[in-house]
């Protein structure tokens, strides 16, 4: 009777820890984010899994607006896919551009630091922006990427950046924001 309750439990416990992931990435992304995904504006290959760059549409009141937001999706065809975090967006209004930063972590079971993934995503607002640069702990600005998707344009960088910049065509700054190294 003992070894027929073990075994009851043991499926239990396999079931229920299958069922938070998912076979593919795709199916992850699609059912573990909690927020509509408006557009999905990149998705970029990292240890243990994906960085999905995307927008939400959420409201305020009765005013629309399109937020900036990450998710990481964690995982592997052999043990399945799920969303590791953070599940929360950013907007605010800028006449220039629109920045979200953060640090993915996950950890061994052991409670060690797994993985580490620091990230700045954003919106470029402004039509005169032609490049935007990102300044790691040394202070020093590097030219990031920026993808159009659409009639819209953002950058992203993965990397310990938490101060980007934006350049018009004459090289000259037109906006700086985050915090300063």
């Amino acid at each position: 009777m003992e070894k027929l309750r073990r075994a009851a439990i043991m499926a239990m416990c396999v079931l229920l820890l299958s069922a938070c992931t998912y076979k593919t990435a795709g199916e992850a992304i699609q059912n573990d984010i909690p927020f509509n995904i408006k557009q999905i504006v990149h998705k970029q290959k990292v240890k243990d899994g994906w960085l999905v760059f995307y927008t939400t549409q959420q409201k305020d009141g009765t005013n629309k607006f399109d937020a900036l937001a990450v998710a990481y999706i964690k995982g592997s065809k052999k043990d399945g896919w799920e969303n590791a975090g953070h599940n929360h967006w950013t907007y605010y209004k800028n006449d220039f551009m629109i920045l979200y930063a953060d640090v993915f972590h996950t950890y061994q079971e052991n409670g060690k630091l797994d993985n580490k993934l620091p990230v700045v995503f954003g919106k470029i607002v402004n039509p005169d922006i032609r490049s935007v640069e990102a300044a790691g702990a040394d202070g020093k600005f590097t030219k990031i990427n920026i993808i159009e998707k659409g009639n819209e344009r953002y950058y992203y960088a993965i990397g310990d950046y938490k101060e980007v910049r934006a350049l018009g065509a004459d090289g000259k700054e037109m906006d700086r924001q985050g915090e300063k190294q």
